[in-house]
């Protein structure tokens, strides 16, 4: 009863999200559902459970559709008058600087255009410098713009539009005049941890050199824009990009760590110190998609072992999914992080033990058996959607990941140590900095290689969303089958 309801709550924000619901279409879809379920008692024995079935899915559907009905993916926008000229406003910066190579974005959220009160997100572009922080009240003058669906020079569209709908951005303004009219008008709690993060990644940069300070802070907190475009097509190239996204590895690092700080106090306390600390260190690296998935499911782990329950990655990974789609149902169709989030659990979890077995005669030690059967396993539900919105197809990601994976986890813990050290003194983070320094130049090292080696990847034209699906509908019905034989 839960899947189908999963599903159809899914099927129904999917439908939500292409076409826009009024109430006579809900009202028609309830009325519906309710035929199909009382339907049931006019059939045989035999047909009756696939009409419950079918009326749960449709019950779901009907959630799906409902949850969009409240959102605000079709409603218009305060500022819809202000677009194409010039305006003054006032403004909060309600997320962290999203600093780049040429400028920084900044999402303010406006209180004042005009004289008019607002309360709308907008993103702005603005000079490296100076610095602006969460929470600075900002005056600017600026003029917006909608966004809009960007071309690459091989045909492949990305809806940029719906991509800032999910984080509640209607529009944006490249060329914005800004002024600081105040500090700390932000959450004082997501205020330190900010500090606390900035204050970290000043100590990598002052430790080390770039672009390693640069990979070591991806490795860490999960942020990959500074690493620059040249470096982030090379790990496009090698099918390594993951590395650099915070996934349930990093998360469970963090858990157990506090935990084990704090396992000298009674148990209640270490394992709320462990959930605590799971959310605050998924607010510090940013609160993305992939972030939270995570943490959910590391949480939903933590209450199992707690309770003395059994845990069962699939239905953590169905519970993730279907809180974070309740509290943003945009995050389904236009959040790429989410899609390949999920998609890459699921070859983990559902396709990696039929991999295991053809791979008893690779040797278990340094994790290479799983290395190799986690990299095939996510490569299989990952690269349709990589090669449907990238066109690459990489023919070395399997060797680069085998040489690189294995380091990940010392890389971490030296640039964790180095990054601290840090912080009390530059001399006392040296020796620490050494060997981080040295797994992070092998690693760069790998992957430029790996991106440069003749025919490493191969380039594919665009193809229409429907192949997409069609593609993914063969391999879940194949996953499907497959476990009707196998108990995973």
């Amino acid at each position: 009863m839960l899947l189908q309801l999963s599903i159809g709550f899914m099927v129904g924000i999917a439908i939500g999200s292409f076409i826009p619901i009024n109430f006579g279409f809900f009202i028609a879809c309830a009325f519906l559902t309710i035929l199909v379920y009382f339907y049931k008692y006019f059939v045989s024995e035999k047909e009756r459970n696939f009409v419950v079935a079918t009326s749960f899915i449709l019950i779901g559907v009907l959630f799906g559709m409902g949850r969009m009905l409240v959102s605000d993916l079709y409603k218009p926008s305060h500022l819809d008058s202000y677009v194409g000229g010039k305006i003054s406003a006032e403004g909060i910066i309600v997320d962290e600087p999203d600093i780049r190579e040429s400028n920084t974005k900044l999402t303010v959220k406006l209180t004042n255009v005009e004289g008019n009160s607002v309360s709308e997100r907008v993103l702005v572009s603005v000079p490296i410098h100076p610095e602006y922080q969460y929470g600075d009240k900002v005056s600017l003058t600026l003029v917006l713009k909608e966004p809009e669906l960007i071309e690459s020079e091989n045909g492949r569209v990305f809806d940029y539009k719906g991509y800032l709908r999910v984080r509640g951005i209607w529009y944006t303004s490249q060329f914005t005049t800004i002024k600081l009219l105040s500090s700390g008008n932000g959450s004082p709690i997501k205020t330190m941890l900010f500090r606390v993060k900035h204050l970290f990644t000043n100590s990598i940069n002052n430790t080390l050199p770039e672009p390693e300070s640069s990979l070591l802070s991806g490795l860490l907190l999960g942020g990959k824009q500074s690493l620059g475009k040249d470096l982030l097509s090379e790990f496009q190239k090698t099918g390594t990009s993951h590395i650099v996204v915070l996934s349930g590895y990093n998360i469970v690092i963090v858990a157990e760590s506090i935990m084990d700080v704090f396992k000298f106090l009674p148990k209640n306390i270490s394992f709320g110190a462990g959930a605590v600390g799971i959310i605050l260190f998924t607010i510090l690296s940013g609160g993305g998609a992939s972030a939270w998935r995570a943490a959910i499911m590391v949480l939903v782990a933590l209450f199992a072992k707690k309770m003395n329950r059994d845990y069962k990655v699939s239905r953590a990974l169905g519970f993730a999914v279907v809180l974070m789609l309740a509290g943003n149902p945009t995050l389904l169709v236009f959040d790429p992080s989410f899609q390949l989030s999920v998609l890459a659990t699921i070859g983990l979890v559902f396709v990696s033990p039929f991999i295991e077995p053809f791979l008893k005669k690779v040797p278990e030690r340094f994790g290479l058996r799983e290395i190799i059967s986690a990299t095939i396993a996510t490569q299989i539900t990952v690269l349709p959607y990589l090669v449907y919105s990238t066109g690459i197809v990489s023919l070395v990601s399997l060797p680069v990941n085998i040489l690189i994976l294995s380091t990940i986890p010392l890389t971490m813990f030296l640039g964790f140590v180095t990054g601290i050290f840090g912080l009390v003194s530059l001399y006392l983070s040296f020796i620490p900095a050494l060997f981080a320094y040295s797994l992070l130049w092998y690693q760069l090292a790998v992957v430029h290689i790996g991106s440069i080696v003749p025919m490493g990847y191969i380039k594919l034209p665009a193809f229409s969303p429907g192949v997409l699906l069609f593609t993914y509908s063969v391999i879940f019905i194949g996953l499907y089958f497959l476990k009707q034989n196998k108990t995973i």
